[in-house]
């Protein structure tokens, strides 16, 4: 049997090479959305694997959570930097999530506008950031060194974001909701 720690490892490896992925195809397709990119065959591979990554990467991320709380050297969590972790964790989990919804509910539609194309790809894009910036955060914890050690982030400080951040994050979802609704309605509007 492996340890917790090495669990770990391995969930933490597809959580964030899942959301990788994820994150590359979002940004074809939001160069698409601005056509600097013309491709029916990478918009269709890039829509498939972006989506299919993200949800393995949601799925992924529940083991990769439990296993490094239980093998973190403290039986609590107390240091920012897990707090942090946690916070990071669940914002890219739910921006992961309306992401993926949007897509169940609308379908390839979702691609068809421009303004929803950006807001697609953006709510992408920022899920699989966060998600990143989370397994930077474990770098921190683990290694004292992270990927963003340029930024010079306040890692140790439970406020990680600034509220312009927040405010992003926060118009990103609702636009997505918004979305979401009017092109549901639409939908039950052509079925009557």
């Amino acid at each position: 049997m492996i340890s917790s720690a090495t669990f770990h490892v391995i969930s933490t490896e597809l959580v964030v090479g899942s959301f990788a992925m994820a994150g590359v195809c979002f940004l074809l397709k939001a160069l698409q959305s601005f056509n600097i990119l013309h491709s029916e065959k990478i918009s269709q591979v890039t829509d498939i694997t972006g989506h299919f990554a993200l949800g393995f990467g949601l799925i992924a991320t529940p083991f990769a959570i439990i296993s490094g709380i239980s093998s973190s050297p403290g039986s609590d969590i107390s240091s920012p930097l897990l707090v942090n972790k946690m916070l990071l964790s669940m914002i890219a989990t739910g921006l992961a999530t309306a992401a993926l919804y949007a897509r169940y509910r609308i379908g390839i539609k979702v691609w068809s506008s421009k303004p929803s194309s950006i807001i697609q790809s953006s709510t992408g894009l920022a899920a699989s950031g966060f998600m990143l910036l989370t397994a930077s955060v474990g770098g921190k914890f683990t290694r004292n060194e992270s990927l963003f050690d340029v930024l010079n982030l306040p890692f140790d400080t439970i406020f990680l974001m600034p509220i312009w951040i927040i405010a992003i994050i926060l118009v990103t979802g609702l636009a997505t909701t918004v979305l979401s609704i009017l092109n549901l309605r639409k939908k039950s509007a052509v079925q009557h």
